[in-house]
C-alpha cells in the first residue's frame, strides 16, 4: 500500500491502485502499473497473426488499386486497410488449424455506382499485346465513366490491373493494352465500375471473365 506523506496533491510512496508513487533526487514522480496479459501467445492469437501475414502478402501487389476501389466506403481509415478488413471476413479460411487465402472469393471493391453483371476480358491478338474487354448487359443503366480491373495469373501468381478512364455504354468494347493472356494459362478477373471525376466505385461486377489466345 501506497503512503501519502504531504497531501492529496503531493508525492508518495508505493502502489495506489493502477499507479506507483517514488521519488528521485527529491523529486516526487509517478508511474502507472505495468498490465500483465496472461498469455500474449494464445491460440487465437497465433491464428490471427498468420492470417493478416498471409492476407497482406496477397493483397500487396494491388495495394495501390485497392486504396482507389475502397476509398469511398472507408471511414477513419485508409482504403487499403478497409480492404484488409474486408477481404479478412472473405477470402481468409481455416484449413488443418491453419488460415489460408482463398483468391476466388477477394473482393475489388465496394461503393455506391451501380456495376453490371457481365464482363469478358479477351485477348484474341496475335502479338497478345492488348486486352479487348466486351461487356455485354441488359440493365437500366447502360452509360458508364470508366472501368476498373484486376486479372490473377493462378498459374504464374502475377496480377495485370489497369484503370479506363473512358465513357462508354454496355455493349461497348473496350481496348487496354497490357501483358499477354494465354490459353495455357488459368486466370481469375475482377471489376468495378469507376468514375474518374468522383473517384467512386462500383460493388464488384458479379461476373468476370478472362480468356487468353
Amino acid at each position: 500500500m501506497g503512503t501519502i506523506k504531504q497531501g492529496i496533491l503531493g508525492g508518495f510512496n508505493g502502489k495506489v491502485g493502477t499507479v506507483i508513487g517514488s521519488s528521485w533526487k527529491g523529486q516526487a514522480y509517478m508511474r502507472g502499473r505495468a498490465q500483465h496479459v496472461k498469455d500474449p501467445r494464445t491460440a487465437g492469437q497465433l491464428y490471427q497473426r498468420e492470417a493478416l501475414k498471409i492476407l497482406a502478402l496477397a493483397l500487396k501487389p494491388i495495394a495501390s488499386l485497392l486504396s482507389v476501389t475502397f476509398k469511398e466506403r472507408a471511414h477513419k481509415m485508409s482504403g487499403y486497410n478497409k480492404a484488409v478488413s474486408v477481404n479478412y471476413k472473405s477470402a481468409i479460411y481455416e484449413s488443418g488449424g491453419e488460415p489460408h487465402f482463398n483468391y476466388e472469393h477477394l473482393i475489388l471493391s465496394q461503393g455506391s455506382l451501380k456495376p453490371f453483371t457481365y464482363l469478358v476480358i479477351n485477348d484474341p491478338s496475335e502479338d497478345g499485346n492488348y486486352y479487348i474487354s466486351t461487356i455485354a448487359d441488359d440493365i437500366q443503366y447502360p452509360e458508364y465513366d470508366g472501368l476498373i480491373f484486376a486479372i490473377y495469373d493462378v498459374t504464374g501468381g502475377v496480377w495485370q490491373t489497369g484503370i479506363i478512364r473512358q465513357h462508354f455504354h454496355v455493349g461497348d468494347t473496350l481496348v487496354f493494352h497490357g501483358m499477354p493472356l494465354l490459353e495455357a494459362k488459368e486466370y481469375l478477373a475482377y471489376a468495378c465500375t469507376y468514375d474518374p471525376a468522383s473517384g467512386k466505385v462500383s460493388d464488384p461486377i458479379a461476373e468476370v471473365e478472362a480468356y487468353g489466345r
